[in-house]
């Protein structure tokens, strides 16, 4: 792994400030790729560089997006008259520990997480220079002057290449120190100058905006509740962890929180019997990291999610936190207790409803090892509580904002 991850994102272009989306959606493409680029895990810095002449543009639509990345530092700097010049301007911008360098073009505005991914991991793996890229489904003729057929190459091997593309820092150093010009793609510079170039999967969505067409087609694919996503036009989606001993209440509470929401319901023990359906004989911690990974997929595309699990540990509790922040979420922490009276009637006559599950019984609930949780932002006795009550105290923190943090995009 490298010392520290950077994305220069390419906004050296005024179409870089076209609006993309309607009303209260509307948002400049550079703000649209920003959100983009800071849904990314482990990512330490940004530089968007920009033309001198529209620096205090670019700044604007960069701060309102980058005040949703606590954890990332974001800058803009001036770029120059070449394109080689700008990327020399972002790699001059970035500290001297990042190891792995993007660069993506602001005009792919809605490039999704998962591409920034791949690319990364491929880097990690011992690729000096990686590019994502889409098979080309059209027949391809190459013409001469004269727009006669010279050639028709063999489509199988032809691939469209998009961004972001990645780098060891010192390959894409070495390739413009050795090449620099009038260059349209960074990969070419690299393989001019002898390296070798990784292909991975790219993405239709990364289509990049180069006329008012393109502009229509990508406005259609904006998710509302992602783009509501940004501090500065509406909210982030919401990941309310619960936790406490079996049957104090939490799937209950859980299923009408997100009934109204539409949110994502994510139990720990309907995925811990489906592991054991498939044939595994002891569950540890693999439930539980299948439910961070799950809720971070569906937080990422701007869905409300709860956690409900037990949550007995500091550990599970961090993780928890954790998935928030690769999602850019806002997290609530809800600790649930109950009279144990109460608690032991609930556990006593209580039905299970996953196919083959065993609840268990008060001796277990009571030997199950459950560490005190008085830092959670909200604590609810659910003893005598109705639910429709239980899940109005939630509502009433988020809306005042009680949560214990609100985590934006950035290192986990």
């Amino acid at each position: 792994m490298a010392a520290g991850r950077g994305t220069r994102l390419g906004a050296d272009r005024p179409k870089a400030l076209v609006p993309l989306g309607h009303g209260p959606d509307a948002a400049p493409l550079v703000t649209h790729a920003l959100r983009g680029v800071l849904s990314c895990p482990d990512l330490s810095h940004v530089v968007v560089v920009a033309p001198a002449d529209r620096m205090p543009e670019l700044a604007a639509a960069v701060q309102v997006t980058a005040e949703v990345a606590e954890r990332v530092q974001v800058s803009v700097v001036a770029g120059g008259a070449e394109r080689a010049d700008s990327v020399a301007a972002g790699l001059a911008a970035l500290p001297a520990d990042v190891g792995i360098v993007l660069v993506h073009d602001a005009a792919r505005a809605l490039t999704p997480t998962a591409v920034f991914q791949r690319v990364v991991a491929a880097v990690r793996h011992g690729h000096a220079a990686v590019i994502p890229a889409v098979r080309v489904i059209d027949t391809i003729k190459a013409v001469d002057l004269r727009d006669h057929v010279v050639s028709t190459p063999e489509r199988s091997v032809l691939r469209a290449v998009q961004t972001p593309q990645g780098f060891l820092r010192e390959t894409l150093e070495s390739a413009h120190a050795h090449g620099g010009g009038a260059v349209t793609d960074d990969a070419g510079l690299v393989e001019a100058n002898g390296g070798t170039v990784y292909v991975v999967d790219g993405d239709p969505r990364s289509l990049k905006v180069t006329g008012p067409e393109d502009l229509a087609t990508i406005a259609t694919w904006i998710p509302s509740a992602l783009v509501a996503s940004d501090a500065g036009t509406g909210r982030l989606p919401v990941l309310l962890v619960l936790g406490g001993p079996p049957g104090v209440g939490k799937t209950t509470l859980a299923q009408n929180w997100a009934r109204p929401r539409r949110a994502v319901h994510v139990r720990v023990d309907t995925i811990e019997q489906a592991l054991k359906r498939a044939g595994a004989t002891q569950i540890g911690p693999e439930g539980y990291a299948a439910a961070y990974a799950l809720a971070v997929d569906q937080l990422r595309l701007g869905l409300d999610v709860v956690a409900d699990s037990v949550n007995p540990l500091p550990e599970t509790r961090r993780a928890w936190r954790e998935a928030g922040a690769r999602a850019g979420a806002t997290v609530l922490e809800v600790n649930l207790t109950c009279a144990t009276a109460e608690h032991r009637a609930r556990v006593q006559t209580r039905q299970g409803d996953i196919p083959g599950h065993e609840v268990p019984d008060w001796a277990s609930v009571q030997a199950h090892d459950y560490r005190p949780w008085p830092e959670a932002a909200l604590q609810l006795d659910t003893t005598g509580s109705g639910v429709e009550d239980l899940v109005a105290r939630i509502e009433e923190a988020l809306e005042a904002g009680e949560s214990e943090e609100t985590v934006r995009a950035g290192e986990a």
